[in-house]
């Protein structure tokens, strides 16, 4: 049944489609904040009688909530998401459908991409990190964002048209943007830039991480913000992910030091079901491990990678 639900036929050939990603579970529970950039990503997907929807871009420092963004959007709008990872070794038909052995010898399996599937299925398609790749394989994407909407695939020999609920939006890093081509940026519109959450909405976000330190919250969010200030000179300018990060260290290492198998035996992982426990945040995270944890990543010196040639 699960194989058939996979299959499509796009002319004369069977292909089988992309899986999607469900951002339904526990870790998106909730959504703080971005009210600005939710309204211009809703009201660029708006179309109708002889009005095609928009194709926006997120440009935003890495961590930022780009991505959440768009779980969310799927989320409200039960639109299924299909997520394109981009990076430099792309190519134009990847883009499109790729090929695998088949189950039986001497066949072959087609597999549409992420954005080949959101397309025939009327989905959403994120292109992530769309500025690492190169302008090459982007050109493919030039039909599908303009009033042509559809994708012509030399492997498939085959046109794959829009569906009239397919919407395309893409992200990159504030580094990338400039490495895009003109042909690709003027087809994405509007270009929104998203940046840092204030302190309030930094704070709510790490309370409800939180959840369940009661009254302690508090105290541990102003120290982090005092340690934060000596750190970089201002108060706030922090990305979500990684403040969510310090966090999470923060409650792990104050886990961990509460396990005697750690303290006193460091041959624990035999049992990998008890040793690392599927639990929430430790209700027992001090100062102590809050500044551990801020050491650690954003005080620490980064190893120096050699860049092998």
């Amino acid at each position: 049944m699960e194989t058939t639900i996979r299959q499509a036929t796009i002319g004369n050939v069977t292909v089988y489609k992309s899986e999607p990603f469900d951002p339904v579970n526990s870790y998106f529970s909730s959504f703080i904040g971005r009210r600005n950039e939710l309204r211009l990503i809703t009201a660029s997907w708006i179309s109708g009688a002889h009005k095609m929807p928009l194709n926006p871009i997120l440009i935003g420092v890495p961590g930022i909530g780009k991505n959440r963004l768009v779980y969310e959007i799927a989320k409200k709008t039960s639109h299924k998401l299909f997520i394109f990872q981009g990076h430099e070794d792309v190519t134009a038909e990847e883009l499109c459908v790729s090929v695998r052995f088949g189950k039986t010898s001497n066949t072959m399996d087609y597999i549409l991409s992420p954005l080949a599937t959101a397309m025939i299925e009327g989905g959403i398609c994120l292109l992530d990190e769309i500025g690492k790749c190169r302008p090459k394989a982007l050109a493919l994407l030039v039909s599908v964002l303009d009033e042509r909407r559809y994708i012509d695939s030399n492997l498939l020999g085959e046109r794959i048209h829009a569906h009239p609920g397919f919407r395309f939006i893409a992200a990159t890093n504030t580094t990338d943007i400039n490495l895009l081509p003109e042909f690709i940026l003027s087809r994405m519109r509007p270009q929104i830039n998203v940046g840092y959450p204030s302190k309030d909405e930094i704070d709510d976000i790490l309370r409800r991480e939180c959840d369940g330190l009661n009254s302690e919250v508090d105290d541990l969010i102003d120290l982090f913000w005092v340690m934060w200030r000596e750190h970089t000179g201002q108060l706030g300018s922090i990305a979500p992910r990684d403040a969510l990060y310090l966090f999470g260290l923060a409650s792990r290492l104050s886990a961990i030091g509460e396990t005697s198998e750690y303290a006193e035996h460091g041959n624990a992982i035999s049992g990998i079901a008890d040793t690392f426990p599927d639990k929430g945040l430790h209700t027992g995270i001090s100062r102590v491990h809050l500044e551990m944890a801020f050491h650690k990543l954003f005080t620490e010196p980064k190893l120096e990678i050699p860049i092998r040639i």
